[in-house]
């Protein structure tokens, strides 16, 4: 379900997030931001030399009113003055690279979680836009360098990225850390994020998160029962393509690693709380001691005053239980990776560097389970298996208090932040989390969190006392004519064809209203994970998600479906084949870039810390030829040295060249 892309609030707001940036027929530009979250306006000034973003918070000169008002005292009250202007919804980031000053905004959003317990939505970025400024007396660049930039300029940002203006959503929901406070491993603009914060205004470029988020609500007899959301954040600590960062970097993180959050809850009615549930699973490839401790650490429910599950005591310890969907049989090439796999946990368990984590490995060899008992029976194998784990981990479970004033009657942990107005009353905590992968975190990965998820999901409705048809619950049917299938359907419906129209699509008629409301869930949770599979399968392979036909085997016309997929599947292997040898090392180097990684390769004419020289201020203009003469220009223009000219009955202003 989508809704207006154009426009978001922030909590309480009563206006729309506008974002101007103005280019004047003399070539200067402004970026005009008025935040939902704000009730004036701030002008942020692009130094036309160095490209550094300008603002002191002055009142009438860089804060203003409105945005009216903004726009009339840079063009002194006429708008012709403007040679062009670019209206957007968000910042996204800003670096200043050589001849150009390249700033990145979302034009167009899509609500993707509306209203979340305690406020605030998450929009996915839909188009975005690279607006370059050209700057006056820019380094020298070299033509490598030149191609560069214009490469970062075709990095791949709409539909797979996503942001919260007023909350922290880089970590478990509820989270504990204020906005200005995000988890690092799941901020992918950090680096294009820094020339807002360096001039005092780190909210005006959120936070984008990679991945993705899509939330629906669902009932029964028109009523309204609950909300289910669900979040893919895709790490940042080994980014790249698929054979360019896999296995574990030397900073003890996996390659394509994601971390999903299910959530649930009862919208909020007349004099009632929110209740909400959480999981999370997660999809890496495999890790080292280092590794596991940093994922132990996320999900120690220990330190809490409550107990990690429902009826539960606290646990001595904190469950990783590992989902290893690789081939294992004699022969088979992800053997050898089982094989080290094995080797690494033992090792983790021998050095005793984790002594509160107990790390389970269950080995699933799902591609020869297919091929030997059909699809349906290793769907139900890995239920049954899931069962346990699931049990043991827990569901986070709580309230949300709109009042703070109510925080005496909470019987568990308290969180609150400035973010929100109310507070969260969690009565128990997810203790561990569930680690899929295989050999790329990819295809068989999404197929088995999707019925891992879907278990899950049954016993967070079921504590919100919210029936779902038992025979649908564990039937699996498919409900999706997603990629050109045909879903069936489920007990209590029935087809009839239009007798006066032959060709049009069959109707359905159902007899019970619960059935009809849980079959459209389920369709929208089929398709949550499709949809999560195709943007993570495209990041990291250039391709679309593989046999995710395994989502739709109860087709009354499996064996066509099969013919279909296994066609589907070719094909996505030879285009995959073909961007990972000659486009994956160009997609490498745009997230390098945007990550502000390995700059000194790709962009060696850009400093790590450039000189800061206010050129709009002042009459001086320096030329960087060498640091040595850079400090002696620096300390010219100082303060210091004015004075000492002062002292001198000299004049305090003189010309560098």
């Amino acid at each position: 379900m989508h809704f207006r892309s154009l426009v978001f609030t922030a909590v309480g707001g009563s206006r729309f997030t506008s974002v101007v940036v103005a280019t004047l027929d003399s070539g200067e530009v402004y970026i005009v931001a008025s935040l939902s979250s704000r009730t004036d306006t701030q002008v942020i000034y692009v130094d036309p030399t160095t490209g550094l973003l300008r603002f002191s918070g002055k009142l009438g000169f860089d804060v203003f009113k409105s945005e009216d008002e903004a726009l009339n005292y840079i063009t002194n009250g006429s708008r012709w003055l403007c040679k062009s202007t670019t209206n957007a919804k968000a910042i996204l980031g800003y670096a200043a690279l050589g001849s150009f000053g390249l700033l990145l905004v979302a034009t167009k959003l899509t609500a993707s979680i509306l209203d979340l317990p305690g406020g605030g939505s998450v929009y996915t970025v839909t188009e975005s836009q690279w607006i370059k400024i050209s700057l006056q007396n820019p380094q020298q660049q070299g033509k490598g360098e030149v191609k560069s930039v214009l490469e970062l300029t075709d990095l791949d940002i709409d539909g797979k990225h996503y942001f919260c203006e007023t909350r922290d959503i880089t970590r478990p929901f509820p989270s504990r850390m204020p906005l200005e406070n995000p988890d690092d491993e799941f901020v992918w603009n950090g680096w294009f994020s820094m020339p807002f914060k360096n001039i005092g205004l780190p909210q005006h470029c959120v936070t984008l998160l990679q991945g993705f988020a899509e939330f629906r609500s669902f009932g029964s007899s028109g009523q309204l029962e609950g909300i289910v959301a669900l979040t893919a954040r895709r790490s940042r600590l080994h980014p790249g393509t698929r054979y360019l960062a896999r296995g574990i970097n030397s900073c003890f993180s996996t390659g394509n690693e994601v971390e999903c959050e299910q959530l649930v809850w009862v919208p909020k009615r007349t004099g009632q709380s929110k209740q909400r549930f959480m999981f999370q699973i997660r999809e890496p490839y495999k890790g080292s001691s280092q590794y596991y401790q940093r994922l132990s650490k996320r999900y120690d429910a220990r330190s809490s005053d409550i107990a990690v599950g429902e009826g539960q005591k606290k646990k001595p310890f904190v469950p990783i239980v590992c989902i290893n969907l690789l081939r294992n049989g004699v022969g088979k090439s992800e053997a050898l990776l089982v094989h080290h796999f094995e080797e690494s946990l033992s090792y983790i368990k021998s050095v005793g560097k984790l002594p509160y984590t107990r790390i389970k490995l269950i080995n699933y060899d799902w591609h020869a389970s297919v091929k030997l008992k059909g699809e349906q029976q290793t769907i139900e194998g890995l239920w049954n298996l899931l069962k346990a784990p699931t049990v043991a981990i827990g569901i986070s479970e709580g309230d949300y208090l709109p009042s703070r004033q109510r925080l005496n009657d909470c019987r568990g942990e308290i969180i609150y932040t400035d973010d929100f107005a109310g507070a969260f009353c969690l009565r128990s905590h997810q203790n561990g989390v569930l680690r899929f992968n295989c050999a790329d975190s990819l295809d068989r990965t999404n197929a088995a969190s999707y019925f891992g998820a879907l278990q899950c999901f049954v016993e967070q409705c079921r504590r919100l006392a919210i029936s779902l048809d038992s025979d649908l619950t564990y039937g699996y049917q498919s409900i999706s004519n997603y990629g050109g299938y045909t879903a069936p359907l489920p007990p209590g419906w029935e087809k009839r064809s239009d007798a006066i129209n032959p060709g049009r699509d069959l109707t359905c008629h159902l007899r019970s209203s619960r059935d009809q409301q849980f079959y459209l869930l389920y369709l929208s949770w089929l398709i949550f994970f499709l949809l999560a599979g195709d943007i993570h399968a495209t990041l990291y392979t250039g391709s679309k998600a593989m046999h995710s036909q395994i989502l739709s085997i109860f087709n009354e016309e499996a064996g066509k479906f099969k013919q279909f997929s296994v066609a589907q599947n070719f094909q996505i292997t030879l285009q995959r084949r073909y961007k990972n040898v000659l486009v994956d090392s160009s997609r490498q180097k745009q997230l390098e870039m945007f990550l502000g990684l390995r700059l000194f390769k790709h962009l060696p004419s850009v400093p790590v810390q450039p000189l800061n020289v206010p050129s709009r201020s002042s009459g001086f203009f320096l030329k960087a030829s060498s640091q040595h003469h850079s400090k002696i220009q620096w300390w010219i223009q100082s303060s210091e040295f004015q004075e000492k000219r002062l002292d001198m009955g000299l004049p305090t202003r003189c010309r560098c060249g």
